[in-house]
């Protein structure tokens, strides 16, 4: 079985959704072979069935939106690698791995979203700045103001994961899990993105991040499709 992902997108190529790059990595452990197309913001409203974010998946004859979902119908599909490790596993990712992940997003972005509006296309560098603005209500050069102090703000927003990081080198335990993939998916956006490198002088998370490299180093070295 071969799934067909429709990936977010810069004007160059290069695929910038976190969520995205969550179910790469998610294909990549469950060994689901998969192909791409690079999707741009303003290209969303024109995948069959009406998505208004990606990733959107199309496996098995369906097609489906929203990380989470899909991540639960590649568990259904394929049972093998687990990604959740039970219900309970289920529950915690739902729960406090998208939230932390959501958290996460906010605070990285902000030192970073002139990087990323800049390297859109004309036409969505004006649906970003819009978007955006109105996400943040204000402008993105005073969201951006200051770079230091965010990227200090983000950095000791991660000190959860380096705790749970303690004595074990996956944040699902022993192997990873769907949660290590919705974190470092975030990672990787930012590493893409090129403006902050947040796992540069950390050990603990640079370590974490290493061991996924090993697992799925080509789907994560394929950064422009």
């Amino acid at each position: 079985m071969t799934a067909h992902l429709y990936d977010l997108a810069l004007a160059d190529g290069r695929r910038i959704s976190p969520y995205c790059w969550a179910v790469k990595l998610a294909l990549a452990h469950k060994g689901v072979a998969f192909t791409t197309t690079a999707t741009r913001f303003t290209d969303i409203p024109t995948i069959a069935g009406g998505f208004k974010t990606v990733p959107v998946l199309e496996i098995g004859g369906e097609t489906i939106g929203d990380s989470l979902a899909i991540a639960r119908r590649l568990e259904a599909l394929h049972p093998e690698n687990p990604l959740f490790a039970g219900e309970g596993g289920l529950a915690l990712t739902q729960g406090l791995g998208a939230a932390l992940a959501s958290y996460l997003l906010g605070k990285m972005s902000r030192a970073m979203v002139l990087a990323i509006h800049d390297a859109q296309d004309d036409e969505n560098k004006a649906y970003f700045r819009a978007s955006r603005e109105r996400m943040f209500r204000q402008p993105l050069e005073e969201v951006a103001a200051e770079p230091e102090a965010k990227i200090a703000a983000a950095r000791e927003a991660m000190t959860p994961l380096k705790i749970a990081l303690r004595g074990q080198p996956f944040l699902g335990g022993e192997a990873p899990l769907f949660v290590d993939f919705q974190i470092a998916g975030l990672f990787q956006w930012a590493r893409v993105i090129g403006a902050v490198d947040y796992l540069d002088g950390d050990d603990k998370l640079a370590g974490w991040f290493a061991r996924l490299e090993e697992r799925y180093g080509p789907t994560l070295a394929a950064t422009k499709g």
